[in-house]
């Protein structure tokens, strides 16, 4: 996508004050994505964009944005924030008091009930106006008259998992109602149920049966950007190195989970071979099914453990194991796994935990006890979100994964996590044989605060630049380090 440099309105130049995105660049993909609805770079350019800053969104964009909402090629999760964000900011539907006044708005409000339709509600203020409004409907008996609505709010439900609190009153109603169809605006036919494997070390075997009974992540789409050649990418990040990597990659995905990593990397790099691998049979399933709905072929699915993969004598030439080491028993014994099996040269991606950003999360946890001594089902994860929505109305998670069962499942309840530090990092890919290309950071203005810190470090690869920008930023890895790293 070509950037024109054109004049932005007065609303744009004040929006866009001190974003990292440019506003006439922004006007331009809105322009292409609008002339071109097929321009993955324009989607993926907005879908960047919105996700970063949500308050990017402006009212001369909604017809275009409900589109890229609804586009085959866009991952509507990271971008739903940004409607709501809009709504809150630019309307007063959500100020509105009374339960039946606000569903008479929402039965014909076309963004409110797309974006219901879209991805989980992950802005907690408005989930809990919904919430009321949903209690009204049942209630009253007053829900067959707005069919929009409610149509949406079950297509909601079913994306959170039935997550909402549910006051007894409508528990009440609902034991007395089992079979009135209403009942799905509060239900959704979830996982749950405990499973068992046989897998021999006990930490591994409570992890793998955590993913029996819920695989993670639950997703829908994934962002297609423009087709890329793996070889190309990492001569990009690694001018200097070896240029050892093929166009036809052998790429291992190590703890697959449901499968939206290797369908990312499937459509991001359609040349490679992938062999994904998980412990949870359920997961794998789950995985096939969803990249098979994609019309992504070619992938080899092995039910395996991440410790014998030297059993499958076979060599990679790229490795991506993203939200898994820190779920091991010793996370430091499944990466050296990984990196016997990578090629000479080889690239390894990897996302871990960081124990400085987890506190929040680790301290949520501590008053979960009780709670986490019980079997892990739909009622329980409930309970969860409601002792966090009531004792601590002020640090309520802004993860995604509060807002669907299967996401608090792993956000809250997970079986054994063991997060890194910096050093930690640094310590293992020094041993393994391995040096850092970079690591990915976003949003993009975060990029820009740690380069304005940092000049020296413009590939972002300094591990004491890093350590320090953390220790001054500690959500900057709220959700995990992210980074690449090379076999020398």
């Amino acid at each position: 996508m070509g950037t024109r440099f054109v004049s932005a309105s007065a609303t744009d130049q004040s929006r866009i004050a001190g974003s990292a995105f440019d506003a006439a660049a922004l006007a331009q993909a809105w322009r292409d994505f609008g002339s071109h609805p097929e321009d993955r770079r324009a989607k993926l350019f907005l879908a960047r964009a919105l996700s970063d800053e949500p308050n990017l969104l402006g009212a001369e964009s909604l017809a275009k944005y409900l589109d890229l909402l609804n586009d085959c090629d866009v991952e509507p999760d990271p971008l739903c924030p940004a409607g709501w964000e809009f709504l809150l900011r630019n309307t007063a539907l959500f100020a509105e008091q009374d339960p039946e006044l606000l569903a008479s708005r929402l039965e014909n409000h076309a963004l409110a009930n797309t974006l219901l339709a879209a991805a989980p509600v992950t802005t907690y203020s408005v989930e809990k106006q919904l919430t009321r409004v949903r209690r009204w409907l049942f209630v009253s008996g007053r829900w067959p008259e707005f069919p929009k609505l409610v149509k949406s709010l079950r297509s909601q439900t079913a994306l959170n998992e039935g997550a909402w609190l549910i006051e007894d009153d409508e528990c009440a109603l609902l034991n007395a109602r089992p079979d009135d169809e209403s009942a799905s605006l509060y239900f959704a036919g979830v996982q749950g149920t405990i499973a068992r494997t046989d897998l021999a070390d006990p930490v591994t075997r409570a992890v793998a049966e955590q993913y029996e009974s819920w695989p993670y992540p639950q997703w829908m789409r994934v962002q297609v950007p423009p087709p890329k050649r793996i070889d190309v990418q990492l001569r990009e990040w690694d001018p200097a190195g070896p240029d050892t990597i093929p166009q036809r990659a052998e790429v291992l995905i190590a703890g697959c989970g449901s499968g939206r990593q290797v369908a990312s990397f499937a459509v991001r790099y359609p040349d490679v071979r992938i062999t994904a691998i998980d412990v949870s049979e359920a997961s794998l399933r789950c995985a096939q099914q969803r990249c098979a709905e994609m019309g992504l072929s070619g992938i080899e699915f092995l039910h395996f453990d991440i410790h014998r993969l030297s059993d499958l004598n076979r060599s990679f030439d790229v490795i991506s194991c993203t939200g898994v080491l820190h779920h091991l028993p010793v996370p430091e014994a499944g990466w050296a796994a990984l990196a016997d099996v990578l090629k000479p040269h080889g690239a390894m991606h990897i996302m871990v935990y960081s124990k400085l950003a987890r506190l929040t999360v680790r301290g949520l946890r501590q008053s979960l006890g009780d709670l986490l001594e019980q079997p892990r089902d739909a009622q329980l994860l409930r309970q969860i979100r409601r002792r966090i929505i009531e004792r601590f109305p002020d640090r309520v998670p802004g993860s995604r994964d509060f807002y669907n069962l299967t996401g608090v499942h792993d956000l809250l309840a997970n079986r054994h996590e063991d997060p890194f530090d910096v050093s930690r990092i640094k310590r293992a890919i020094d041993k393994y044989g391995l040096r850092l290309l970079h690591f990915r950071i976003s949003p993009a203005a975060v990029r820009e605060q740690y380069r304005r810190e940092f000049p020296h470090d413009p590939e972002f690869r300094d591990f004491q630049s890093w350590s320090a920008f953390e220790r001054k930023n500690v959500r900057v890895f709220a959700r995990m380090y992210d980074f690449w790293c090379r076999k020398c």
